[in-house]
């Protein structure tokens, strides 16, 4: 079945809605491979394209690692260590010193009321509690600090992470509820310190701190603008401050973490920018992206700019792969997922994450299915016109349609030709007096050689009109050189046709001769019909009548005859003779012929034995 090309938009237009709609609705299914393809496009974000930004230096960390470790022995240590520590903040001014640690068991009556009094003595310190969960994401239960030393803390705070499914650590929980209580996280509650806040307000998708809000997730979960890789902020070994060793101006108005980064004690976490991160390191850059308040957000307004993505790139790339050659529109789709890529960058420099991986991936799709269906339909275009002019031009000249169609489009055209009709005289008397399958043979012996000349010059094969035959040039490809072309094939076509006349004298039959007659003019040439019915790529107009007229002049001369007009265009080539101006049927005016003897240069012969 024959696909009409307007009926072939509206199936394309339709097409790329559903290609569009079809990643929307992937989109909001959130498959996990494509969920995770661009989580990982966040992290490039980071690493390979941002890099690290300025962070605070007010936010440092105490830790216990390898030289500590090393110093103070195996640990865990006693807890006069920590009351030391503790100790020394406070008299260095310190503005608060959070603990990544946990004190969940009694150690001694002494040692930990020494430590439970320094910790309130000094007004500055909070406690770390971690939640356990039940399987359907409800806190199960607290994993508190003995309550001796969460009774003396200024704040208790959780240090839960959750990590993404890949194990990356994207988004960090502020605030959870347990038993009518809200517990803020260890990084929210170091940047009220800094902030010099001690309360916080629960909103729909957000937590307001003083006049600054920070947006969340419907379970206060909020999306970390990591500063840099780690060791972006400043350490100090636990035992240097103990011992002395770090000045107290070097920790005056801080707020100081405390956490494990030796080798074997501490969690591995793994970040944008690293797989090999402390806990307290993400701790800290959760609390500097809160002090700075250059938040990312991934809400509504994200949302809608992905669907608006989605849907105008897939439709848009869809109708240029479809409508555009294959050498505009395979760099125009670069372009537009190069420069989406580039916008989803700024839009991330902006504090929003948008989707880089479903609009890309409806480029994608768009283009695969839009390639196709070109191939599908310019295939069956091809397969159309080589079966629609095989039977009556060269190879070449198909070959040339099927790379450019447009030049067999549906419908006339006006376009100046040349024409040639060639006519067996006295046909009707000669078919008379022979059996008709006698007549065929000789007919068809006759059109075979015929026909092969006007494939060889490139011509076009109109029809066969009975013992006639009806050929042009210049259509449907444009042949500058049109009419040399029918006057060479003309010439051959006598040459060929002595061949054949010899061959059926020597057989005992009687040979044909014919008439030719060329004219070059204006026609109206294409696929005249009815579409879907009949069809038939042909030329008519009154300079094609004309031709039929003038092949009976040159039985007079015995050769071809052709126009004033061909000639016009071949006189430098051809051996021609002027047999001055004749009335033929249906014209007023006489008609300038010529008798077309041979070329110049000796190749072919027009006279024909009569």
């Amino acid at each position: 079945m024959t696909i009409s090309p307007k009926r072939f938009g509206y199936i394309t237009v339709l097409f790329g809605f559903l290609m569009a709609a079809f990643v929307v609705v992937l989109y909001y299914m959130q498959p996990a491979f494509l969920e995770g393809v661009e989580a990982n496009t966040y992290d490039l974000r980071f690493k390979a394209m941002r890099g690290p930004v300025e962070h605070n230096s007010n936010f440092v960390i105490v830790a216990i690692d390898e030289k500590s470790v090393a110093e103070l022995g195996r640990f865990p240590w006693s807890r006069d260590s920590y009351r030391e520590l503790i100790d020394y903040a406070s008299r260095a001014g310190a503005k608060a010193v959070l603990f990544d640690i946990l004190f969940p068991e009694e150690e001694s009556a002494e040692v930990d009321s020494g430590l439970a009094s320094s910790i309130k003595d000094s007004g500055i310190t909070s406690l770390a509690a971690a939640f356990e969960f039940s399987e359907d994401g409800r806190v199960a239960s607290i994993i508190d600090n003995i309550p001796v030393l969460a009774g003396s803390a200024k704040n208790t705070a959780h240090i839960n992470v959750f990590p993404d499914e890949d194990g990356v650590i994207r988004w960090t929980r502020l605030v959870i509820p347990y038993e009518g209580k809200l517990y803020p996280s260890l990084a929210l509650t170091a940047a009220m310190e800094a902030m010099g806040t001690d309360e916080f307000e629960m909103r729909d998708y957000g937590i307001l701190l003083g006049s600054k809000r920070i947006p969340t997730d419907i379970d206060t979960g909020m999306l970390i603008n990591y500063r840099g890789p780690p060791n972006t902020y400043e350490r100090f070994s636990f035992s240097d401050v103990i011992r002395g060793r770090v000045a107290p101006a070097q920790l005056r108005d801080k707020v100081i973490f405390v956490g494990a980064t030796a080798i074997g004690i501490y969690d591995m976490r793994v970040t944008p920018f690293s797989n090999n991160s402390t806990g307290v390191e993400v701790n800290v850059n959760v609390a500097d992206n809160i002090f700075r308040g250059d938040f990312i957000q991934r809400g509504g307004i994200e949302a809608l700019v992905d669907l608006l993505s989605i849907a105008i790139l897939g439709f848009l790339v869809f109708l240029i792969t479809l409508w555009l050659r294959v050498s505009i529109s395979f760099p125009l789709v670069l372009i537009f997922a190069a420069g989406y890529v580039g916008f989803s960058y700024l839009m991330f420099l902006a504090g929003r994450w948008v989707s880089m991986v479903y609009p890309i991936f409806s480029v994608m799709l768009s283009y695969s299915v839009a390639a196709y269906l070109r191939f599908f339909y310019l295939d069956k275009k091809a397969r159309t016109i080589r079966s629609m002019f095989s039977s009556y031009v060269s190879k070449k000249i198909v070959d040339e349609l099927v790379k450019n169609p447009e030049q067999a489009k549906i419908g006339g055209d006006n376009r100046v030709i040349t024409i040639m009709f060639a006519d067996i005289k006295n046909y009707t008397t000669y078919s008379e007096k022979r059996r008709p399958h006698e007549v065929v043979k000789i007919l068809n012996e006759y059109l075979a050689e015929m026909v092969d000349v006007v494939i060889k010059y490139e011509g076009t094969l109109d029809k066969f009109m009975g013992d006639g035959i009806l050929a042009y040039w210049n259509a449907p490809v444009e042949q500058e050189d049109h009419a040399e072309r029918s006057v060479k094939c003309t010439l051959e076509m006598i040459k060929r046709m002595e061949g054949l006349r010899k061959q059926w004298v020597s057989e005992g039959t009687e040979p044909l001769s014919f008439g030719i007659g060329i004219n070059t003019g204006e026609v109206i040439v294409g696929n005249i019909g009815a579409v879907g019915k009949k069809m038939e790529y042909t030329a008519i107009g009154d300079n094609v009548n004309l031709t039929y007229r003038i092949q009976s002049e040159g039985r007079n001369v015995n050769c071809p005859v052709m126009t004033a007009s061909v000639y016009e265009r071949v006189k430098d080539i051809v051996v021609a003779e002027p047999m001055g101006p004749v009335m033929v049927k249906g014209k007023h005016i006489p008609i300038a012929i010529y008798a077309l003897r041979g070329m110049r240069n000796g190749e072919g012969e027009g006279k024909q034995d009569a």
